[in-house]
This record gives structure tokens, C-alpha cells and sequence, in this order.
């Protein structure tokens, strides 16, 4: 690993502040479970590792009128035991790597890091969760769904960090679950994921989020598909159709995990899942998944 400099701000204050003087010369270290193999690799070379370790304000969870607060430091093995409440957030949480991947990873560099499989990313888009950033020059809010631009490419500025990841708890009653595929059933890197939050009333789905990852340049919501289902009664017909236009939705690559090919069909196959146990769960389904 090349030779760089560490600071290690006490506070967000001194962290913007580094990020001013240093932002395009930087890398923010977290958890360290991205960063470290990057650099380990040679793919990334910071002149400066910004250790934001010491920021104990930014590991956090909590709720505010009905709104969920996630900081950017809690680790996985945090939001795994701490929002049981939330099935595919912290089902996703709980597939993360090991349990010490778990214990070091954390939410806010799953997000920054932007990977396509970054397993936090469809249950925050199901969620419709929002990330806050800040600077020396101000806070602003952006929706998760236009933060990643592209395989590791976000909006976020150089002299910016994120402080938390927040989005409104699902309401009483909603169905939320995860799904992930991999080549093993551990310490597995993503071949295609899906999460879902779904309400309903007794006899149609009424609100439906679907995300999923892995498939394409960057974490998706499955929009087709829950305009799809949405109001709809449940049939064998309706989830075929659904499983389609999943499929339809992806644009993904082949790579040593799966085929683009494979991963259009394991797409479809997990979407359909989740749609069939919200329609059981929600209006009484009893067909096959």
C-alpha cells in the first residue's frame, strides 16, 4: 500500500474543515471494508485518508415525526439489531459480508461507495430514502435515487460528507422484505437483489416500492413493475406478467458472478417472490410464488 497522511478529525466541524483544505486530494475512510481493499489494490491512491472513526455524532439511529434517521457511521450490525422493525433494511444489513464486515462496514460508506451490488441500496430506494450531505459551505438533501450516477460515481462534492440517511417508517401494516442472490450463502458479492415495501387493503396492493440491485449501472426501482401490480388482484397471470417486466427493467453485465442473461432471469424470479408474499401477506394470495 502506498504512503499517505492521516487526519483524523474530533468533530463534524474539523472534518468539513479538512475537507475544504484537502476534498480533492482526500478519500473519507469509514468503516474501511471499500477503502482498504481499493488501496490495498492500487485503485485508489489518496494523498489523505480523512478517519472519520472519532465522530461518535455520526453514529446514530433514531426516529423524528415519523421519520427514520440513519448516520452515516452506523455499522450494518447497528441497523441489523437496531431496526429489526424494518424487514428489508435490516435483513439487507444482515447479509453484508461477515459478522466483523458487519461490525466495520457502515451505511453511509455502502452509499458513498455506489457499488451496482451494494446490498443497502435497493431496501433505501424501497424506502424512498433521502441522503444528507454536508460542507463547510452548507447542508443540502439529495433523494437516494439520484445520488449514484454510475458505478462508483455519485453527486457528492469533494468537500462533502455524509452525515445520515433518513426516509419515513413504512406504515402500520406494510409488507417490507429483501431477497439477495449470490454464489454462496455467505460472504457473497450481490448477482442480483430486490427489496420490497408494499401496503394494501385487504384485497389489491394499494402502494408498492420495489428496488433492486446488481443489474444495472446503479441500483433501480422497479417503476414498471409497480405500476403494474398496483391496484391489480392478484393472479398467476399478474405475477408472470410482473416477473416480465422486471426482467425487462434490467440492463445488466456479465461478469465471473453471472451472466447478463442469468441475472435478467434471477431478476424476474426474486420480483415475482416478493410481489406473491405481499399479495399473500396483504390480500389473502394463496397461489404459488
Amino acid at each position: 500500500m502506498h504512503e499517505f497522511d492521516l487526519v483524523r478529525p474530533r468533530s463534524l466541524e474539523e472534518c468539513m474543515d479538512a475537507l475544504a483544505e484537502y476534498g480533492e486530494h482526500a478519500s473519507l475512510l469509514a468503516g474501511g471494508t471499500d477503502l482498504g481493499v481499493l488501496m490495498e489494490g492500487g485503485l485508489k491512491r489518496p494523498a489523505i485518508v480523512i478517519d472519520l472513526g472519532l465522530l461518535e455524532e455520526l453514529r446514530f439511529l433514531r426516529e423524528e415525526d415519523g421519520r427514520r434517521l440513519i448516520g452515516a457511521t452506523a455499522t450494518h450490525a447497528d441497523v441489523e439489531s437496531g431496526l429489526a422493525v424494518l424487514d428489508c433494511l435490516s435483513l439487507a444489513a444482515g447479509s453484508v459480508g461477515s459478522p466483523q464486515i458487519r461490525n466495520m462496514g457502515t451505511v453511509g460508506g455502502n452509499i458513498a461507495n455506489a457499488s451496482p451490488s451494494g446490498d443497502t441500496y435497493p431496501p433505501l430506494l424501497a424506502l424512498e430514502a433521502a441522503v444528507t450531505l454536508a460542507s463547510s459551505r452548507g447542508e443540502r438533501t439529495v433523494a437516494l435515487a439520484d445520488f449514484a450516477t454510475g458505478p462508483g460515481e455519485t453527486v457528492r462534492e469533494p468537500d462533502e460528507v455524509i452525515t445520515r440517511v433518513h426516509f419515513d417508517a413504512p406504515p402500520a401494516g406494510a409488507y417490507t422484505d429483501f431477497i439477495k442472490v449470490g454464489l454462496r450463502n455467505a460472504l457473497a458479492i450481490s448477482v442480483a437483489s430486490a427489496a420490497i415495501v408494499a401496503g394494501g387493503d385487504g384485497k389489491v396492493i394499494t402502494d408498492l416500492r420495489i428496488g433492486c440491485g446488481a443489474v444495472a449501472p446503479t441500483a433501480v426501482r422497479m417503476r414498471k413493475v409497480e405500476d403494474l401490480v398496483t391496484g391489480e388482484e392478484p393472479s398467476p397471470a399478474l405475477l408472470e406478467e410482473a416477473a416480465k417486466a422486471a426482467a425487462a427493467s434490467c440492463s445488466p453485465i456479465s461478469d465471473i458472478r453471472g451472466t447478463a442473461e442469468y441475472r435478467r432471469h434471477v431478476t424476474g424470479v426474486i420480483v415475482r417472490r416478493l410481489v406473491a408474499r405481499a399479495f399473500s401477506r396483504l390480500a389473502g394470495y394463496e397461489g404459488e410464488e
